[in-house]
């Protein structure tokens, strides 16, 4: 089975669960947390990654490690990735789990490509449009690339919609090409 669609699964799970148990903003900050101390700590990622420690060992550590510091139900998440050899699928879990709380807040995350840095006015009224259209909360990260020219290429739950420069003069240059011939 491919593991983005267990991670889907694993994350899928653990959404449901914190939220019928009515803890979901203590699951969302727990997952979060413990992406960090995972991204921070090169020592805690080897161990949970190392075929050296087995299972039982990584279980037995993390629930008495992490028993006082996150819920029984985030503790319990751990010890079945453990105990299914899954941890090393926590990365993706953690992106999927994301998405499953952005969904159930309504919110859409979005990326927009610039040549320059978007003015906070621009931004603003890019994000209205958008929540407008679409009826959701959304958060706009601008990132910055020289190449677009001028314009923007909007990234939205996979879909681009590319409004450069350089896109429309590469289409003119086509159209111009074509007449040509």
């Amino acid at each position: 089975m491919k593991t983005h669609v267990l991670a889907r699964r694993y994350a899928r799970a653990l959404f449901e669960l914190a939220l019928e148990k009515g803890i979901l903003e203590t699951v969302t900050n727990e997952v979060q947390a413990f992406e960090k101390l995972i991204a921070e700590s090169d020592e805690l990622r080897h161990f949970l990654l190392s075929p050296e420690v087995g299972r039982e060992g990584k279980v037995k550590f993390l629930t008495e490690r992490m028993q006082d510091q996150f819920s029984a139900l985030f503790v319990n998440f751990w010890i079945v990735l453990l105990r299914k050899g899954r941890q090393d699928l926590y990365p993706e879990i953690v992106q999927e789990f994301g998405r499953q709380y952005d969904r159930h807040q309504n919110r859409v995350r979005a990326s927009a490509i610039t040549a320059v840095p978007m003015q906070e006015k621009e931004l603003s009224r890019l994000k209205k449009t958008l929540s407008d259209h679409y009826k959701a909360n959304f958060e706009i990260e601008n990132f910055i690339d020289p190449e677009v020219l001028g314009g923007l290429i909007l990234k939205i739950d996979g879909k681009v919609i590319d409004a450069s420069l350089r896109n429309q003069l590469a289409k003119l240059r086509e159209i111009l090409l074509v007449e040509r011939n």
